[in-house]
């Protein structure tokens, strides 16, 4: 009788062992669809990890998960391409950055027109070494 009360538990544990690997097995995330508009959530409490100027009239915007957005500026934002900080006001967003929202860049208000998914800024291109 002591044999098969000990026999079962070993037996419901094996075959939740044998189980738990289908179940833990991970489905790969959801492609993220470029371009679509967005909010990036909770910026207002942990902020930007990097951002990447593109000239005067829009940013590339990478949230601390490091997944990349980009910001199009309505009207031309002057100190975006030389700002080594920017700042953001989600005043009408709560937490959440949106298209709503304005970029602070050395005393600048800039406009968000527009801010889309995005797969980050292109790769720069190096100039060949002469010689």
């Amino acid at each position: 009788m002591r044999q098969s009360l000990v026999a079962l538990p070993l037996i419901a544990l094996a075959a939740a062992t044998l189980a738990t690997p289908a179940l833990a097995r991970k489905t790969p995330p959801a492609p993220v669809e470029l371009g679509k508009e967005t909010s990036i959530p909770f910026i207002g409490t942990i902020g930007l990890y990097n951002f990447e100027a593109d000239g005067h009239r829009g940013v590339w915007l990478q949230d601390q998960r490091r997944k990349w957005y980009y910001a199009s500026i309505s009207g031309i934002c002057t100190g975006l391409p030389f700002a080594t900080r920017i700042g953001v006001d989600t005043r009408f967003g709560g937490t959440s950055l949106d298209r709503t929202g304005v970029l602070l860049v050395d005393g600048e208000r800039c406009h968000i027109d527009s801010l889309v998914t995005s797969a980050g800024p292109p790769p720069k291109v190096r100039k060949p070494k002469k010689g």
